[in-house]
């Protein structure tokens, strides 16, 4: 069944990855990474890394997946912003994007709109596609330095605020690699910037309930759901 309006941005599906109930039995989180407002469809991004995305990518069109969602919490950020600077790594492309694409029908200005993305090589392009379509400035960051800067997507951030063009007060939201956010998390720190993850779990219920995805909250014996509470935090929150 489709949507019924356009999703919160870092909000996810949970998916089972079969149309039989068998192998995998658990479902797999996937973030929504672009709305079709006049269909109703939501699209996902994903890279084959395991089994349950080895079945995924074998399922064709016309097939019908059990799919529960929008579920968890997602950004909640407010217009009233200097610029916003979204950080992407690989397949953390989604919630970003659509994050962008949601503060832009809102009548949110382009030009205040910064996406960095991240990607091993060139040849990962291809997921970053839809990003060029989008009046925002878009940036690339490449290990390889076959496209844009050369180095870590955390490095073209640090880069970035140094030379003062993300503005003075930029908010920061970011979703990728754990060791990236946790890049992306200290120069936050470091700069007194607001920020903003959105983490990637492993999640076996998706509704708080197994506590399989389980964050330590920074500077607490306490743990908080990344499918419940998250998958959305500030990066004081979080440890990583």
């Amino acid at each position: 069944m489709p949507l019924q309006r356009f999703p919160i941005p870092g909000t996810f599906l949970h998916i089972k990855p079969n149309t039989t109930g068998t192998d995998p039995l658990l479902r797999r989180a996937f973030s929504i990474f672009d709305y079709d407002e006049a269909t109703g469809v939501a699209d996902i991004l994903y890279k084959v890394l395991g089994r349950g995305t080895d079945v995924l990518s074998r399922v064709r069109p016309g097939e019908t997946l059990d799919v529960l969602g929008p579920l968890g919490n997602g950004f909640d950020l407010p217009l009233a912003i200097d610029h916003l600077v979204l950080v992407a790594g690989g397949v953390g492309i989604p919630p970003v994007y659509l994050l962008a694409k949601s503060h832009l029908r809102q009548g949110f200005n382009g030009s205040k709109i910064s996406y960095l993305c991240g990607l091993t090589t060139a040849a990962e392009k291809p997921m970053a596609d839809r990003l060029e379509r989008l009046p925002i400035n878009l940036q690339f960051a490449t290990d390889d330095g076959s496209i844009g800067f050369k180095g870590f997507v955390s490095e073209l951030l640090r880069a970035r605020l140094d030379d003062g063009s993300l503005g003075i007060n930029p908010v920061i939201c970011a979703c990728g690699p754990d060791g990236m956010l946790k890049a992306v998390q200290a120069i936050a720190r470091a700069d007194g910037k607001k920020c903003y993850l959105s983490l990637e779990s492993i999640m076996p219920c998706g509704v708080g309930t197994c506590l399989g995805c389980v964050v330590k909250k920074d500077g607490e014996e306490k743990y908080m759901r990344v499918c419940r509470e998250g998958p959305v935090f500030e990066a004081t929150e979080v440890q990583l």
